[in-house]
């Protein structure tokens, strides 16, 4: 009885680690038995709240960056045009940069109202039957200009006869949008990104494949995760013309944004009952599939909720 007395003292004054000895049984052996078994759920709590503390201080810290680089940015570059003295060629790329960075912080700002719904419970879709093949025209169409500025080449392949699918049409644009962008940030210039849809066993593949920099071997479980931000090879000699990298000579840098995008583009796409997967490695580029079911005629369609906007 001493010894569990000392046990929960040590633990009163935040040693977790404390437990009691568990000598012969009878009442005291299980009692001791037992309140090692909430000491141990006590530390394990402390620990998750501790990680807790960990990911919203990191969070808080990567927020902070992506807000204050591009404001900064926008603040110089304001001043500048205020203070008069450019070509229109200067002019131009200056508004073009200030227009670049606005739409930054509205992803930002998008991905944050998402999270916010996804982890309330408020981001119910509806389910419709939906033209997967034209959703990934509109989305090339959406996203020609930003590849071409890039030196991209960007083109879809769509099966011909492609079954419908049942997904939200809203919420599927912003899920291949999203990884065409993604792809769009960590392919050299010069290099291609495909969309391609075709049908398998019941369900509609869509693969968002590019010719990038890969993503390292070690990070590819974990870069569906909340606020996970993996390391994407960097360039070799900082211009990205080099392809041929291996897992052994790439370097590699921490990949910039706040871990939120392709979380959420896992949390849509497993709304929709689909699943979204990733093969990738150093200097050979990523493929993302996204999975849908195929419409059948007797599926019935899910209760309408807050809708995610593009």
């Amino acid at each position: 009885v001493r010894q569990l007395g000392d046990a929960a003292r040590e633990i009163g004054a935040g040693n977790l680690t404390a437990r009691a000895p568990v000598a012969g049984g009878g009442e005291i052996g299980r009692l001791s038995e037992t309140f090692n078994a909430m000491a141990a759920r006590s530390e394990e709590r402390e620990s998750r709240l501790a990680e807790l503390d960990r990911l919203k201080s990191e969070f808080v810290s990567s927020v902070s960056h992506e807000l204050r680089t591009p404001l900064t940015t926008i603040k110089t570059l304001t001043r500048l045009l205020l203070h008069g003295g450019q070509d229109e060629a200067e002019r131009r790329e200056y508004l073009e940069t200030i227009s670049f960075e606005c739409d930054r912080q509205i992803d930002l700002v998008l991905n944050l109202l998402d999270l916010s719904r996804i982890e309330s419970g408020k981001s119910h879709l509806t389910l419709t039957r939906v033209d997967a093949g034209d959703v990934v025209g509109a989305c090339v169409t959406m996203e020609r200009h930003a590849a071409e500025s890039h030196g991209h080449e960007l083109r879809s392949v769509v099966a011909p006869e492609l079954p419908p699918v049942r997904a939200d049409r809203t919420a599927l644009r912003r899920v291949l949008c999203s990884l065409i962008e993604n792809a769009i940030k960590y392919t050299p210039e010069g290099g291609s990104i495909t969309l391609k849809a075709e049908e398998s066993s019941g369900e509609v593949l869509i693969h968002v494949a590019d010719t990038g920099r890969g993503i390292a071997p070690e990070d590819v479980p974990y870069i569906f995760e909340k606020f996970y931000r993996g390391r994407a090879p960097a360039a070799p000699n900082g211009d990205g013309t080099d392809a041929e990298l291996s897992a052994d000579t790439a370097d590699y840098a921490e990949a910039p944004g706040v871990g939120l995008g392709l979380y959420i583009a896992w949390k849509i796409v497993g709304q929709m009952d689909g699943t979204i997967t990733v093969e990738s490695a150093p200097g050979r580029g990523s493929i993302f599939t996204v999975r849908l079911p195929a419409w059948r005629e007797q599926a019935v369609e899910a209760s309408s909720g807050v809708e995610f906007k593009l």
